[in-house]
């Protein structure tokens, strides 16, 4: 009924699965429903006891994709695949039937259904359910529902929510062992497993579940960092004493060399007076 767009994950599913109910292979879970088995119609039932096996079922349809759901707050009926938004509460559905014929008075004894919710946060995962019976042929038999939202989420089981609705009894609250390996017992007047074989002892089993998707992650601002200039390095010079060019200065020197030029003339004229 409904091809999976991972087979990765849909095979990693099955193993854990197919560990925890062995009458299952595990690859009958890569489909939507399982295993395949042989099929009956409304007016040409089962002659032994089997579940969901009826393709024509004036209520349900094809009984062999029996889990599907649906937001509880949206119109319409039971979908297999379920959008969903963050704390979104899901009903989730399951139709059992015994497909024995009416006068061959054969019961199903210790009858139980299980619903496995994904464990793993994802964007696009799926509910597994089983409906097993000590004396049923298949032992078990197996669907699926789709979830898909706008970011990765997870399903949490509401305590206390699961309720079981036949032609005898009227929502009566089932174990919430529903929702791991032990399964919940059903049954048609009560509540210990036998399930005759006909429609009119057929029933739903309903649970409801918490989506929980945490909004995305809000990406820390990064500050505007504003330059500041980059100071010059200067490299110190050392004091120089400049000579002094001034007036001063420069008649001091004049002045020198006038009395050294005065000294030396004297020189000569002392020496020709000798001559």
């Amino acid at each position: 009924m409904r091809i999976f767009n991972s087979l990765q994950r849909k095979i990693a599913s099955a193993l854990v699965i197919g560990m925890a109910v062995v009458l299952i292979p595990a690859s009958t879970v890569l489909a939507g429903w399982g295993p395949s088995r042989s099929t009956f119609t409304w007016d040409n039932t089962a002659t032994y006891i089997t579940f969901n096996s009826i393709t024509d079922n004036p209520t349900v349809g094809d009984e062999r994709p029996f889990l599907s759901g649906k937001v509880t707050t949206a119109s319409g009926n039971v979908v297999d695949n379920i959008n969903v938004q963050h704390n979104d509460e899901v009903v989730l559905r399951v139709y059992f039937h015994n497909n024995a014929a009416a006068n061959l008075n054969l019961v199903a004894t210790n009858t139980r259904v299980k619903i496995f919710l994904p464990t793993v946060s994802a964007t696009n995962t799926f509910a597994t359910s089983f409906i097993t019976s000590d004396n049923s042929n298949p032992g078990a038999v197996t669907d699926t529902v789709d979830f898909t939202g706008a970011r990765p989420f997870t399903l949490s089981y509401v305590n206390g929510s699961a309720r079981l609705t036949t032609n005898a009894l009227n929502g009566v609250q089932l174990s919430d062992n529903i929702v791991n390996n032990t399964g919940a017992q059903v049954g048609y007047d009560q509540i210990n497993g036998n399930v005759p074989g006909c429609g009119q002892f057929s029933g739903f089993v309903t649970i409801r579940v918490r989506v929980n998707m945490p909004a995305a992650p809000t990406p820390p601002t990064t500050p505007t960092v504003t330059p500041t200039a980059k100071p010059v390095a200067t490299t110190p010079v050392a004091a120089t004493t400049l000579p002094n060019t001034g007036p001063g200065a420069a008649l001091g020197l004049f002045a020198g060399a006038s009395a050294v030029g005065s000294a030396a003339h004297f020189a000569v004229r002392r020496l020709r007076s000798r001559a």
